[in-house]
């Protein structure tokens, strides 16, 4: 494996909410409650209705626009949509869209970018679902046209699926030479891999594998020394679910309410979260097992907790274990 120079210092930690089930005021509370906290980053979703609850037609506020006012709400955390869909928004309007939040945060964006995979929500809105080779492509223009918009005064740019033409992005982001970029991997050690390298500063994977982890990383970093960077610059984050309970009957009463929310049993409900890799435990252990993580050469964790609008898991997280992952 490709030799990382990182420290556990340069660790840090975000707070993934996304926004199914919740008001503006539960995100409101949960992402100033991780700012308080001394969390890096907070992460919404790119969906347009909620997932994974056994209620139908609950509230999920658009992830941008969302993101707009949580950006004047907050002072210091990073902040972005883990992952956008790249055939959501043209990529002339997302280059707008982004370069406009990261104004509002007085430079706090970070864009994270993906083709996009859910087919019943594009059906659903009225999108055409590509092929995957297509998504890919489309990403890929995607990726050169934000960070030309991004950066030069009257870009043009013609490709397959998007144009430009003397397009100005003003104002500029804040931040030079531009936003930090990273594109979400589920899987795949090639094209997602070579994108990340090649036109972005690392990428984000929801594996819950290891093994695939590695792979990705491995890949990753390849493509990014062939471009002479520095293995120790690459954003290296893996998003994830997060269990957690001072006491094991702290840990057994958080798995009996997310297990009645989403209406399954107990049991039902532990096979979900094992093969969806969900990380549940008391402190200890998931310090061991985000050690894990950190050995391959992750460097960010986007975490999503259970129950997070009683605030109690991000202290208990930041107390426990941030402390002794730093």
């Amino acid at each position: 494996m490709l030799a990382l120079d990182q420290t556990l210092s340069s660790l840090e930690f975000g707070v993934k909410t996304g926004q199914g089930g919740y008001s503006y005021q539960d995100l409101l509370k949960v992402w100033t409650a991780a700012e308080e906290l001394g969390f890096n980053s907070a992460w919404l979703y790119d969906h347009f209705y909620s997932l994974g609850n056994k209620e139908d037609n609950q509230p999920c506020l658009e992830a941008w626009v969302t993101l707009a006012a949580l950006a004047s709400a907050t002072k210091r955390l990073k902040i972005g949509t883990m992952a956008t869909c790249a055939s959501y928004r043209s990529p002339s309007l997302l280059a707008k869209m982004s370069a406009t939040v990261d104004v509002l945060s007085h430079g706090r964006l970070i864009l994270g970018l993906g083709a996009g995979w859910l087919e019943q929500e594009y059906l659903a809105y009225g999108y055409t679902f590509p092929d995957q080779t297509t998504r890919m492509r489309q990403l890929k223009e995607t990726l050169i046209i934000v960070r030309k918009m991004w950066t030069e005064n009257q870009p043009s740019y013609t490709g397959k699926f998007y144009a430009i033409h003397d397009a100005p992005c003003l104002p500029k982001p804040v931040q030079r030479p531009r936003p930090k970029i990273l594109v979400g991997i589920a899987k795949g050690k090639k094209t997602l891999p070579y994108l990340a390298a090649r036109y972005a500063d690392g990428f984000n994977t929801t594996s819950n594998s290891l093994q695939d982890c590695q792979e990705i990383i491995e890949a990753a970093l390849t493509y990014w020394e062939q471009y002479g960077k520095k293995a120790s610059d690459m954003i290296i984050s893996w998003q994830g679910f997060i269990m957690i309970g001072r006491t094991q009957s702290e840990v057994e009463k958080r798995i009996e309410n997310a297990a009645r929310w989403r209406g399954q049993s107990t049991s039902e409900f532990q096979k979900t979260a094992k093969e969806r890799g969900f990380i549940i435990g008391q402190p200890d252990e998931i310090v061991r097992l985000l050690q894990q993580l950190i050995k391959l050469g992750v460097n960010n964790f986007f975490l999503s907790f259970t129950d997070d609008t009683e605030i109690q898991p991000l202290e208990t997280f930041r107390d426990e274990v941030m402390t002794q992952l730093r």
